[in-house]
């Protein structure tokens, strides 16, 4: 069958996911002026705020991923939950105020290689859709603004989050969603990332050819439940696979 599409997982994949730690640190002496303004009382430096708060959130997300769950978690309720640790009781609107601020600033200094973008481009000159599926527990509306600031909404034909949907990476929900945006099947599709359940058991599971990539960091598969279809250390590497692709598609007799 002819491949039609291209879709990727977002962190370790298309970019790394590096934190910028001053610019936090900055944010949160911002935040601890907000929240002494709220309570009327002393509250925390930033240094212990980043790990009352933000620590602690990331702490809930990971303990989350590492039982394997596939519902994806109120990044509102989980910011709620450590603010109240703190003794704080303040409004929604303060909480989502302060989780906009953390995130840009913890993703302020996240780029996308321009070799990456090139791919993506002379992906797209040979006729195929792109299609982009994140896990993160993140406000959608961020994760867009981002993709938008990183060059990458611009080069995708769908875009789908764990937020948004509910459902994390490997459920197979959030694939048929992209591949419904997408307006392709399975079988026409590659899905490319860097881990091994959520980005090639998965996809492979739902019928998709699945490409490891090891840019940013290296997962090893042996012994998974289902084998990558091929492995790159470099975006870069995924075009000549591609192409190989489309070449035996043209050369199978109709």
């Amino acid at each position: 069958m002819t491949l039609r599409a291209v879709a990727f997982d977002y962190g370790d994949t298309l970019g790394d996911l590096r934190v910028a730690e001053q610019k936090l640190l900055e944010t949160y002496a911002d935040i601890r002026r907000m929240l002494e303004e709220q309570a009327h009382r002393d509250i925390p430096e930033a240094p212990e705020l980043i790990e009352k708060v933000t620590v602690h959130v990331m702490s809930l997300v990971g303990a989350s991923y590492a039982r394997h769950e596939l519902e994806e978690l109120d990044v509102l309720a989980l910011f709620e939950q450590a603010l109240s640790g703190l003794g704080l009781e303040v409004p929604r609107e303060l909480v989502q105020q302060i989780h906009e601020l953390e995130y840009r600033a913890v993703v302020s200094q996240r780029t996308v290689p321009p070799e990456n973008l090139e791919a993506l481009e002379q992906l797209r000159a040979r006729g195929l859709k792109l299609g982009l599926v994140s896990n993160a527990h993140f406000l959608p509306a961020l994760m867009l603004e981002d993709f938008d600031r990183l060059g990458l909404a611009q080069r995708m034909d769908a875009i789908v989050t764990s937020s948004q949907l509910g459902v994390r990476k490997p459920h197979p929900a959030i694939f048929e969603r992209v591949l419904a945006e997408l307006g392709v099947s399975p079988e026409e599709t590659v899905f490319v990332g860097d881990k091994v359940r959520e980005d090639i058991v998965g996809p492979k599971e739902l019928g998709m050819r699945a490409v490891l990539t090891h840019q940013f960091r290296q997962e090893d598969f042996a012994g998974a439940a289902a084998q990558p279809d091929h492995v790159i250390r470099s975006l870069a590497e995924l075009v000549p696979y591609v192409d190989g692709l489309l070449r035996e598609a043209s050369e199978v007799p109709a």
